[in-house]
């Protein structure tokens, strides 16, 4: 297995062509056909699918990709650190639920970054996705969000994984919905009148996962509806009076000021906070940046 078949793979599995990514790479199509046989050989899966639009990532392609991407990231992690390449780098990783908060902290920490190179990443993930991505190490952090009934299980995985949460804050549970929703006239949602509404839900797993995913235990649910982006969950949130459930907090961008977010009634608190990998040091603006989240889009935790 070679770093160049890695890449080959990758490419590959973005592209959804085996041709595409040959031209991507300026590499010659047998080549790359070459390194993904060989893989899949290596291994003894099938990664792709062929199918007459490209190739399809398998399930078992999905996994090996995510490792691969994890591999690369930590050497490329390796070259700035020992290399001595001439430039200071500034930037960080992090993926995050869905709803939650981070956005507008992370715009503030690129903003302030007065050098003329850096990197970050931002991503947007299923709940074990951004455990997958920290403990691989594609992200230095990850944003999440569970209720006190998953406390439990989900300290568990944590440790599972050699992860460190760091509470932040406890925030109530609340609804996100179009203003235009029948339900927006409430000042606090009764739980009760939600269940003939659609929930919009990212997270689909089996039920032995059920503790990982987005779907609120406190909530009695008759349609669901799973998505797997934010432009399609507005879409539903705006035309299909759907909803989601959130930490309450809610983006500066203007293209979301249709969509409005209610406490809900007699709703649970949820644990707001952050993970990393054990004894893993982030960057000083890493650093900066999780204090702007906790003082400014949480405020401090609250009693």
């Amino acid at each position: 297995m070679t770093i160049q078949q890695m890449k080959y793979f990758i490419a590959v599995a973005d592209s959804g062509s085996i041709s595409e990514a040959a031209k991507r790479l300026y590499a010659a199509q047998s080549s790359v056909s070459s390194a993904i046989k060989e893989i899949e050989f290596y291994y003894g899966i099938t990664a792709f699918s062929r199918e007459s639009k490209g190739a399809c990532l398998t399930k078992e392609g999905e996994e090996l990709l995510i490792e691969f991407k994890g591999i690369l990231t930590r050497l490329e992690f390796l070259d700035e650190k020992y290399l001595g390449k001439h430039r200071s780098y500034q930037g960080f990783s992090v993926s995050a639920q869905h709803h939650i908060c981070g956005m507008d902290s992370f715009i503030s920490a690129i903003n302030s970054v007065e050098g003329e190179t850096y990197e970050f990443g931002f991503y947007e993930c299923k709940t074990l996705e951004i455990l997958e991505r920290v403990d691989r190490g594609m992200d230095d952090l990850g944003i999440i969000f569970f209720s006190g009934q998953r406390r439990e299980q989900m300290m568990q995985e944590f440790r599972n994984r050699h992860l460190t949460y760091h509470h932040l804050s406890y925030k109530k549970a609340h609804i996100y919905l179009s203003q235009t929703h029948p339900l927006a006239k409430y000042q606090e949602i009764p739980m009760e009148e939600l269940e003939q509404y659609p929930y919009v839900a990212y997270d689909r797993t089996s039920e032995a996962n059920l503790a990982y995913t987005d779907r609120a235990p406190f909530l009695r649910l008759k349609k669901i509806i799973y998505v797997s982006d934010r432009a399609s969950t507005y879409s539903l949130l705006r035309w299909c009076n759907g909803f989601v459930v959130g930490s309450g907090y809610h983006s500066s961008d203007r293209y979301y000021s249709d969509i409005v977010c209610r406490p809900l009634q007699n709703g649970i608190d949820l644990d707001v906070g952050w993970v990393a990998k054990n004894k893993r040091i982030l960057p000083e603006i890493a650093g900066r940046f999780i204090n702007l989240m906790a003082s400014r889009e949480l405020g401090r935790e609250e009693q």
